[in-house]
């Protein structure tokens, strides 16, 4: 990632750049709570799935951001997040006059294809405290009817995701109207800070970056009683972003057929994304509460072994949560 653009991360989206920042410095890693039918596959064929929007089981959280952005945009309400909007505008508009009009009639455009084209897969934060354990909401929600499992991954590759790579990650937000009157606020004040630098970037990059802005809203935004699912999410909008080294293809989990992009899980050094292999891109494995640990430990141990990780014995445990019966 270069300066330039962590630069302008940093002034267009301070929320997202501390969240990602604080991966790397403060010792966190990423999860992904899924079945250990589903974590074989993923281990078998080295590809993760992103399932559209609406095929997901959460698809009414995702439209949390959609609310807020239109009750923010149509019609005019005066609430505390359009307030700051305006703030923001108005820093912008002193570079470069009409650019969030602008940027607000783009993103209108795309609104619809956001909504239903939209494929997503989805990571938890993981802290080191919780990699004897995992985080008990998440075993909840996978072991009512099967075998959960936490694959625990190194931040650094998500950090680094490119456009050209066909996906971008993005923490959600647990925000109110309120939360984002504060960062639209911050934004405009960034802005300010750096009016010069901003000028020379000229007006294009700038409404690429708000409409970037605009985005991360509506599609991370849940509603605050979420929050400690401390989620992150990867995503690819059709036709809206390349598709890069995705694969599209038709899978029918559940019985139901639908169309996935598939991110492959090997180097891209056109993308400059490496270390996303199994063997590199794996930290752990965690089993969560279950009637029959060892079994699962063995099957574990042998498709991880099939995969290329060394000593893979070393990197898987059952989380020492008790089982309910």
């Amino acid at each position: 990632m270069s300066e330039d653009f962590s630069k302008l991360q940093a002034i267009f989206v301070p929320h997202e750049y501390r969240r990602r920042n604080d991966l790397l410095n403060l010792g966190k890693k990423l999860v992904h709570y899924t079945s250990v039918a589903n974590a074989i596959s993923i281990f078998r064929k080295n590809e993760v799935w992103m399932r559209n929007a609406r095929c997901m089981n959460d698809f009414m959280e995702v439209q949390h951001g959609f609310q807020l952005m239109q009750r923010l945009l149509e019609p005019p309400v005066d609430n505390q997040a359009e307030k700051g909007l305006r703030q923001l505008g108005i820093a912008v508009d002193e570079i470069f006059p009409d650019t969030v009009q602008e940027t607000v009639e783009l993103f209108s455009g795309w609104s619809q294809p956001l909504i239903h084209n939209t494929y997503v897969t989805c990571l938890s934060e993981h802290d080191p405290s919780e990699d004897d354990y995992g985080r008990l909401s998440m075993w909840r929600s996978y072991t009512s009817n099967q075998v959960g499992v936490g694959l625990v991954i190194k931040p650094l590759p998500l950090y680094l995701l490119a456009e050209t790579f066909g996906a971008f990650s993005s923490p959600v937000y647990y925000v109110t109207e309120g939360d984002l009157h504060g960062i639209f606020v911050e934004i405009a004040q960034n802005i300010r800070a750096n009016r010069t630098y901003l000028a020379s970037k000229g007006k294009e990059e700038l409404k690429g970056w708000l409409f970037t802005l605009l985005r991360s809203i509506a599609m991370c935004s849940k509603h605050p009683g979420f929050h400690e699912e401390k989620e992150w999410r990867i995503m690819h909008t059709r036709k809206l972003d390349e598709q890069g080294t995705l694969i599209l293809d038709v899978e029918c989990p559940n019985g139901i057929a639908q169309p996935v992009f598939k991110i492959p899980l090997k180097d891209h050094e056109q993308s400059g994304m490496t270390g996303i292999s199994i063997p590199e891109l794996l930290d752990r494995v965690i089993i969560g509460p279950t009637q029959f640990p060892l079994a699962v430990y063995d099957a574990l141990v042998i498709e991880l072994g099939k995969a290329g990780v060394a000593d893979p014995e070393k990197i898987v445990t059952y989380s020492a949560i008790p089982l309910r019966t």
